[in-house]
């Protein structure tokens, strides 16, 4: 083929064209890379190298590990009711850290036994400085409740657990539970493995139950017994001495840890002599803590074991790890009966995310390689192709050396940038094979090709690293995740510019003139590049002429038709006809159902309703078995404690087993497995199991991620009782609106509280309140004798009445109260008995009580964003118009959308003012650069039309392809102007310049857009239901490249030859003055 005519603008000066170059050609970094091949070989080798070898060692991780501005107060309160714990911990607490540096705000909750603070700081804070300050604040509160333990403070960050082994079978809670204990001690000897937990399991707990007739007739109380067994169970050092040969330690002996070893304690030695044992009055129970927790596996009594990823793990090693040690080791020395399976294994989806992305990134990669080898000289475009390689690789260096893992954020930003980065290189290899067509010699136009055009190529590089930039500005927890999306583009961006200007004209240096092919598929390639090349020139030369001088003619004309295709996709969105979804779904494979009956309920019939559920997601699963690969599931179900998808907004879970609420959790076929999404299944579950009459709530939850639901509302008035009314009211509201289903809300009724107040008269019998309080305390709740390091649990004795004795209101009525005088009286007579109800939980937003309403959504029939701007305008204002004081905020997905959309400006308009400036330098003007920037919008029409032809919402993951969309379009932009400048400093009129400027930037415009598009082509086709939640990225690239692409084409002449015209307008007013 011969190399395509150049289009070029003509040249002001004798022609280039020859083997010799001017002295100044030879000088500078690009000559010297140009002309001396090891250099730029032993660049292009480094890099190649040490990438491969840092990217086997980068951890491989699902989701990235990152702070995120919150550090946790935990208080454990054990027996306080919420209201104690609010007054007595979580206000102190709340009040004690504000003058901490940086805090945003906090949020608190008060459960039974347990206090919670969260405080989230400000962007830019020193979380170590924070924390310590912190801690050191906690310390200094020193009225917190005698029978509060030590408060634990700790950072927030998105770690989760990464594999989770389930052991169950027909067995008993013990033996599940030290089967899981032998595991997880297994597994942390791992080398591979630093860290594990169990959970689903209850603690270890010695109670000592003691009848009241027994204790009156020994003259003993509680107390008596619980000092007993606390002195009676000791192991105290007592020094040591020192013989002179050697030291000797000396050590009491007499810790108790089994049962019989309490049953032998002497609570009592009479005159006589003779002693009376705690086995002779009291049953020593060694079981289980009394709460209501209680896990299944496949209907099986079941222990969770969680294993997580610390800093530097891999992923896939620790899964490796585990599951070479459960087949060898674990399995083989079950008892019969109980088994050991894998719940979830992150590595598994990790791995297949990765390969179907790496597939699609191999299969864009060829597509852009043939798409060049159709334009291009085959070696051009194999040596541009190597290009991207050695830019990925150099950028796995790069990610080595920040800390960033392989995981899908990074991932993302890597076929992101696969769609833009190879533009330099085409720009440098254009304006080359420009250089030899005026018949320069091979390295005389591999310099002067690439000065030519350096200083353009730099300035088109940092606008668009400007542009992405903005992404590192993104607060909260979703740009601490993503923060490796803009680095790891950036850097690919980089090494890209450094390639093409310093590794690639080397090689373009030395390509031969090509001659004619003597295979049949080199015939055949030749063929298809003339054809090409031929249409080209038709059409630059007849439409695009022809639509060009249009432009020129009637630029106000193409001005109002693009602003009419802006105005149409604002209507678009607007109208609805493509939704905005902030962030889009993850698929997972395990579907949960929440529930929460009226509190009170005992567990036993929470269990049944789970029973319930679990049926009709089994009726479900028969349903769809024809649509997977395989109709088994696996059914977790607990009671006592609700699942929550990963959340990086929240910290752990926090919260004291309650019998009322309970989770069944499907563990569905892998999505490659199955044609059918987990959103799917879940409408389907929510259809099949109907209406709960009983249930408070029934909650279905699909996916992997989450930033909370999409209607989240913290609702807040001085007065607790009008704030219940008034979430009542929402909740009312919400659950009318079509599209919302699962209306939620943290308020209840509270559970039913016997409240005791001391009478006057008992004064006079010298009885205080805190005596009084205390021997209620130990004969229901129980007094702490001590606690037990029995193996890794610390285990709690609990001296208290037996279970019979205290299981009825009357029981408490009649319980003897004991004076210090040593008189016993019915508790009637002493204190007021009456019924009242309390919260089972109190939950805080800056100091202030809250009620929480959530709700999900039906995407397809509403978003989240519309609900809650028509709950704002009208449901929302009709409240706070009739109850002074009211006032909410959003949380969950709605609050982190509107911290974006807070930031995102500020940061966008930076970056404007950076880029403006960078286009200024080389344009040596102060208006062409505005040309530029008018053009970036022309990406938002195509993505818009691809979001609506194939149907897809419009996300924050499509905010980001719009911006690697910008950079293709300020790139093309900047550098057709770059040529019409040149056109015009060779002596053409304005609008031949701009005509011929144009015409010659089109074949490298062109080809740009089509490897962008050809780049993110098979993702943005993809039918697999993994990576469905980076198809709008893909279809914001491709489809925005290639309409900005037509559009530029028109607009940026139109722009030019206004302010052409504007310019010589204001030299011919000047001349008549």
């Amino acid at each position: 083929m011969n190399p395509p005519e150049s289009t070029g603008p003509p040249s002001t000066g004798p022609s280039p064209s020859g083997a010799g170059a001017g002295a100044s050609d030879f000088r500078g970094p690009v000559a010297f890379m140009a002309s001396n091949p090891i250099a730029a070989n032993l660049l292009m080798g480094f890099l190649l190298f040490v990438g491969i070898i840092s990217a086997t060692g980068l951890p491989q991780e699902f989701l990235p590990e990152a702070s995120l501005d919150r550090i946790q107060v935990t208080v454990p309160y054990p027996g306080a009711a919420p209201q104690e714990v609010e007054e007595s911990i979580v206000r102190k607490i709340e009040e004690q850290i504000q003058a901490v540096e940086g805090l945003k705000r906090t949020e608190s909750s008060a459960a039974e036994g347990l206090g919670s603070v969260i405080a989230e700081f400000r962007q830019g804070t020193d979380l170590s400085q924070a924390l310590s300050e912190v801690k050191a604040q906690v310390d200094r509160i020193l009225t917190f409740p005698a029978g509060a333990e030590r408060a634990e403070v700790r950072e927030i960050t998105s770690r989760q657990s990464i594999f989770r082994l389930v052991v169950y079978g027909a067995a008993s809670e013990r033996t599940v539970k030290e089967l899981a204990y032998r595991i997880e001690d297994g597994i942390v000897a791992l080398p591979a493995v630093s860290y594990a937990q169990i959970s689903g399991v209850r603690n270890y707990e010695i109670s000592i139950e003691v009848p009241l007739a027994r204790l009156r007739s020994l003259g003993l109380t509680l107390e008596d017994v619980a000092l007993a067994v606390r002195q009676g169970s000791l192991e105290l050092s007592a020094g040591k001495i020192s013989t002179g040969e050697e030291e000797i330690r000396v050590r009491t002996l007499g810790q108790n840890y089994e049962q019989f070893d309490f049953e032998d304690i002497v609570v009592l030695t009479r005159a006589d002599g003779t002693s009376v044992r705690l086995g002779q009055i009291a049953t020593v129970r060694d079981a289980f803590a009394d709460t209501d927790l209680v896990a299944s596996f496949n209907g099986q009594p079941a222990a969770r074991i969680d294993i997580f990823r610390t800093s530097g793990e891999n992923v896939l090693d620790i899964a490796e790890a585990v599951r070479e040690y459960v087949d060898a080791e674990v399995v083989p020395t079950l008892p019969q009966g109980v088994h050991v399976d894998i719940w979830r294994d992150d590595s598994v989806d990790l791995r297949g995310r990765v390969n179907l992305l790496i597939e699609n990134a191999m299969l864009g990669l060829a597509l852009v390689f043939m798409a060049l080898a159709l334009f291009l000289q085959i070696r051009l475009a194999m040596w541009v192709a190597l290009g991207l390689a050695v830019s990925f690789a150099g950028t796995f260096l790069v990610m080595q050396l920040m800390g960033i893992s392989i995981s899908m954020f990074s991932l993302m930003a890597m076929v992101l940038a696969l769609g833009i980065v190879v533009d330099d290189a085409i720009v440098v290899g254009e304006n080359i094979y420009a250089e030899r067509e005026k018949g320069a010699a091979g390295l005389t136009a591999a310099i002067r090709g690439t000065q030519r055009i350096a200083g353009p190529v730099i300035f088109s590089v940092l606008t668009t690293v400007t542009a992405f930039s903005v992404l590192l500005t993104v607060p909260g927890p979703i740009g601490k995740i993503g923060l490796s999306i803009p680095i790891v583009v950036i850097a690919v961006l980089m090494l890209s510019l450094v390639e093409s200007l310093l590794v690639l004209p080397h090689h373009l240096a030395h390509l031969p003139t090509p001659g004619e092919p003597t295979s049949a598929l080199g015939r055949a390639l030749r063929r298809a590049q003339g054809t090409i090349d031929t249409l080209l020139r038709r059409f630059v030369n007849g439409p695009l002429d022809r639509a060009l001088r249009y432009s020129t003619n009637y630029p106000a004309v193409v001005l109002a038709g693009v602003a009419a295709l802006m105005l149409l996709s604002g209507a678009i969105v607007s109208t609805g006809l493509v939704k905005y979804e902030f962030l889009p779904q993850i698929e997972g494979d395990i579907v949960s159902a929440n529930i929460e009956m009226p509190v009170g309920t005992p567990r036993e019939r929470t269990a049944e309703v789970a029973a319930q559920l679990e049926a009709a997601g089994h009726r479900v699963v028969e349903a769809l078995s024809e649509r997977a690969a395989s109709s088994e599931v696996d059914v977790s179900v607990t009671i006592g404690q609700a699942t929550q998808l990963f959340d990086p907004l929240g910290g752990d879970a926090v919260e004291v087993p309650r019998g009322h609420i309970g989770s069944v959790e499907f563990k569905l076929p892998a999505p490659e497995q199955r044609d059918f999404t987990s959103t799917e299944f879940r409408n389907l579950w929510r259809e099949e199991t109907g209406v709960v009459p009983e249930a408070r709530s029934v909650a279905f939850s699909a996916g992997a991620l989450g930033l909370g639901l999409p209607v989240h509302l913290e609702l807040s008035h001085p007065d607790p009782e009008r704030l219940a009314r008034i979430a009542d009211e929402v909740v009312a509201g919400m659950s009318t609106m079509g599209g919302v289903f699962d209306v939620r809300t943290n308020h209840d009724e509270g559970v039913k509280e016997l409240q005791l107040r001391l009478k006057p008269s008992a004064r006079t019998l010298n009885l205080t309140l805190d005596h009084f309080a205390r021997q209620v305390r130990a004969a229901f709740f129980g007094s702490e004798a001590l606690r037990v390091q029995r193996g890794r649990e610390e285990m709690r004795v609990y001296v208290r009445l037996p279970e019979e004795e205290r299981d009825s209101p009357a029981d408490i009525e009649g319980y003897l109260v004991r004076t210090p005088a040593g008189v016993e009286l019915p508790l009637g007579q002493v204190a007021e008995v009456h019924f009242a109800r309390s919260p089972t939980t109190i939950h805080r937003l800056n100091e202030q009580r809250v009620i929480t309403v959530t709700a999900n959504v039906d995407n397809s029939v509403v978003t989240g964003q519309s609900v809650n701007r028509a709950l704002e305008q009208g449901l929302l204002a009709a409240l706070q118009a009739d109850h002074p004081g009211f006032s909410y905020v959003h949380g969950g997905e709605q609050r982190q959308q509107r911290e974006v959309n807070e930031a995102l400006p500020r940061a966008v308009f930076f970056a404007f003012l950076v880029m403006y400036a960078l286009m200024a330098i080389p344009f040596g003007s102060y208006s062409q650069p505005l040309i530029v920037m008018m053009a970036i919008p022309l990406g938002l029409v195509g993505a818009l039309a691809g979001h609506l032809v194939l149907g897809l919402s419009l996300g924050f993951s499509s905010i980001q392809g719009l911006i690697g969309v910008s950079g293709v379009v300020v790139n093309d932009s900047l550098m057709m102007i770059k040529f019409i400048n040149r056109s015009r400093e060779a002596g053409l009129s304005p609008r031949e310049a701009v005509i011929v400027g144009a015409k010659a930037r089109f074949r490298a415009i062109l080809l740009t857009s089509i490897t962008t598009f050809l780049g993110v082509a098979p993702l943005m086709l993809e039918d697999s239901v993994q990576t469905q939640h980076l198809v709008p990225l893909a279809t914001s690239v491709g489809f925005g490249v290639v309409v900005a692409t037509a559009l530029l084409m028109l607009i940026v002449p139109a722009l030019v030859m206004i302010q052409f015209n504007f310019a010589s307008w204001r030299r011919r007013r000047t001349v008549r003055k």
